[in-house]
């Protein structure tokens, strides 16, 4: 194995310049740095990691704690956006270290992580409105990045997409469709997301001078399973009003809305107008559903190399107000929604 001691002789520099080289040190020129760089990847040079650490009072990892042992399981998305995220920080000489919460104690990697120092930062995901994760590592002053946001204004760095603006873009295609009857098929209530997008559902109505049930805006789960139940309470007794319109969280809801549709005769597009908001995930295409799903759009693995990035910069000193970005989504009109058809 190539030792530190190896490289500098190589390269007729000294062990203090290379390992200053190595750590990003800004006394060391560029010229230097890049020299430094090139030759340890010729020679395979690892560095040794408890080294490091004692020099720089820093690990080199950055990581990532899943709120289950079963979310990648559950949600293999995730899998292929931890691969991502793993690459551009190696990219930029971290790496990616992946934990799970303990049942019952979430809090528990996060304090074992702040403890031991295990880590630089750590990136979070699926904010809560409120959240204990970002309370704890607030208190402790410990370096995070957040995909999305437990509110509007936040002094954390974020990357999230106009959870607003989704569905006020598609209560608004809706409602130019004829659409008064809208229903909300929601997430779970207690995700930061669901809170943005039933404001602006309630908004948007409200603007109208509309007032849905109560029952007509639900949180529930995402799978297809979750969508398939709602879609039948709603839509499976003709004598109480139903829904002309569902909007729904996630693109699985609506492929279990589209199954109870086709068990109780109702033809989408026709009958029943849907839009779901797509993460645009590998295993589920919304233009192969039949008909094709009018969605909002925001690709779920935009969000990697960002987070990568405003993790890298954060650990590097910059304001971590300086480190928020909101995404725009797209509204795609596709088949699954028509005008409201006459009562």
């Amino acid at each position: 194995m190539v030792t530190l001691k190896d490289l500098a002789e190589h390269l007729g520099l000294s062990q203090a310049t290379v390992s200053r080289a190595l750590n990003g040190y800004p006394e060391v020129n560029e010229k230097t740095r890049r020299r430094v760089l090139e030759a340890s990847k010729q020679l395979n040079y690892l560095p040794n990691l408890g080294a490091r650490k004692l020099a720089t009072g820093k690990s080199g990892m950055v990581g990532i704690v899943l709120r289950s042992c079963d979310e990648l399981v559950n949600a293999p998305e995730y899998v292929q956006m931890i691969a991502e995220i793993s690459h551009h920080l190696g990219n930029a000489g971290y790496d990616l270290l992946i934990n799970s919460a303990r049942q019952g104690n979430a809090l528990d990697s996060f304090k074992r992580f702040v403890a031991g120092r295990a880590v630089d930062g750590l990136i979070l995901n699926s904010p809560e409105l409120e959240d204990e994760r970002v309370a704890f590592l607030q208190k402790q002053g410990f370096p995070f990045v957040m995909h999305g946001r437990s509110a509007s204004q936040v002094d954390y760095p974020y990357y999230d997409i106009d959870n607003y603006d989704a569905i006020n873009q598609a209560t608004e295609l809706l409602l130019a469709l004829g659409h008064q009857r809208i229903a909300l098929l929601n997430g779970p209530a207690q995700l930061a997301f669901t809170a943005e997008r039933a404001r602006a559902f309630h908004d948007r109505l409200q603007q109208q001078g509309l007032a849905p049930p109560d029952a007509w805006s639900v949180n529930t789960g995402t799978t297809d399973d979750d969508g398939y139940l709602q879609a039948l309470s709603w839509l499976g007794d003709p004598s109480r009003p139903v829904p002309s319109a569902i909007i729904c969280a996630s693109a699985t809801q609506a492929l279990g809305v589209y199954r109870a549709a086709g068990e109780l005769g109702i033809t989408i597009g026709k009958e029943l107008s849907v839009i779901a908001h797509d993460d645009v995930v590998s295993f589920l295409r919304t233009d192969h559903f039949d008909p094709p799903l009018t969605v909002t759009r925001s690709p779920f693995m935009d969000a990697c190399r960002p987070l990568a990035e405003m993790m890298v910069a954060l650990l590097d000193g910059a304001d971590p107000q300086s480190l928020q970005t909101v995404v725009p989504v797209e509204l795609i009109v596709r088949r699954s929604c028509g005008p409201c058809p006459r009562s």
